[in-house]
């Protein structure tokens, strides 16, 4: 499919949100827009809790983010307690917006065709680069190594082939396009980052290397190899001149992929590099007053620095109910200061609707927060690392 006339394909509907948990009906699924709402609130009642700590910590000598049956942000944190009327209020918004509202225009210069990112990626050659697919999706090439982020490229981010959150712009590259893939790492459970059509259909899987927080390694079934990792846990693999390292990092977040098994699983940012270039990617994460700047030292001491910044800067209004799990903006490249990156692409906007904010507000408060160490990627667009690295 052409990036080329492609059409928003949510005219209406209605739009949930949970802290990353969304429901979207469409217009042709003919429900009203009462028994929507009803849904949405429903839901919102169930997902009061979402966010919370899963039991007491699991004490002894495991690490601070460990509960007995799950997982819990770092130390000093942002809390995100919500009020329940405050959540009852943002579903009932959210219906009524997506009921009323028209899709958002987007510009003809945000995505490439599949034609013109097709060309991009061939002329790379054997450079290193990254390709922005969409949303949190990247393909990043170190010395030869091949990594795909948070790879999603079905139509719907969604636990439902016909309801959820629906593409605006497709891929900028489809599947079928990609180079032969060594690494895939995943952030966290949510289904905008988790897509397990995508990775069902992965191309060869045997040789892929699955990297993915503690819990996730069930969805990696094939995959030639599935590590499931803690925060700080390394990660190595041979690269053409010397050796591939990534590293998992915290984030502040949650995860779940049901109503059933929240913060079950581990959520997190990650780094890597490798043949003198690196790369850091935030996942979906909130500010910290302090967690990044040591993100930032470790980069600097087991990768080299940080040249690349893919930083999640979409999904943040409104802010009293996304502070805590969504970092806006100015929060993105204060966050990519700390870890001392040299450029910063905002990414996690401009693919799905997922919040309040307008469709192009995220580009436009990053780019003049960060300067010229802001680097907007169209959807598709190929960027060689030894023109961001220099």
């Amino acid at each position: 499919m052409e990036n080329q006339g492609f059409r928003p394909i949510i005219p209406n509907g209605c739009l949930l949100q949970g802290a990353d948990l969304f429901l979207r009906k469409e217009v042709e699924m003919k429900m009203s827009a009462l028994a929507g709402l009803a849904l949405v609130v429903g839901l919102g009642i169930l997902l009061s809790s979402c966010g919370s700590n899963v039991g007491p910590p699991q004490g002894g000598d495991a690490p601070f983010h460990h509960l007995k049956n799950g997982f819990r942000n770092p130390p000093d944190s942002p809390k995100r307690d919500i009020p329940f009327k405050r959540r009852i209020k943002f579903f009932s918004e959210a219906v009524w917006r997506n009921a009323i509202s028209k899709p958002p225009a987007i510009p003809t210069d945000h995505a490439l065709t599949r034609d013109e990112a097709k060309a991009q990626l061939a002329a790379i050659g054997d450079d290193d680069f990254v390709s922005w697919i969409g949303h949190a999706t990247f393909l990043v090439r170190l010395d030869g190594v091949n990594v795909l982020t948070d790879p999603v490229f079905s139509r719907r981010a969604s636990p439902m082939s016909f309801a959820g959150p629906a593409r605006l712009v497709p891929p900028g590259l489809l599947l079928e396009d990609l180079p032969p893939i060594d690494v895939v790492v995943i952030s966290h459970a949510h289904y905008d980052h988790l897509d397990t059509a995508t990775l069902e259909k992965m191309p060869n899987k045997e040789r892929i290397t699955a990297v993915v927080p503690l819990g996730l390694g069930k969805y990696f079934r094939g995959y030639g190899y599935v590590r499931e990792v803690d925060w700080f846990d390394d990660v190595s693999l041979p690269s053409a001149n010397g050796g591939f390292k990534l590293t998992a990092y915290p984030a502040v977040h949650w995860s779940n992929r049901s109503l059933f098994d929240i913060n079950r699983t581990l959520w997190m940012s990650y780094g890597f590099s490798a043949g003198g270039h690196s790369v850091f990617h935030t996942g979906d994460t909130e500010t910290h007053p302090s967690l990044f700047k040591e993100i930032g030292q470790h980069m600097a001491d087991s990768h080299g620095g940080c040249d690349l910044g893919l930083m999640s800067v979409g999904a943040y209004a409104p802010r009293d109910f996304m502070r805590g799990a969504h970092m806006d903006p100015e929060g993105g490249v204060t966050m990519g200061r700390e870890l001392g990156c040299k450029r910063m692409v905002p990414m996690h906007w401009g693919t799905f609707v997922l919040s309040f904010e307008p469709f192009e507000e995220p580009r436009q408060r990053f780019v003049e927060a960060a300067g010229n160490q802001a680097l907007v990627m169209k959807i598709g667009e190929t960027v060689p690392m030894k023109a961001i690295a220099r």
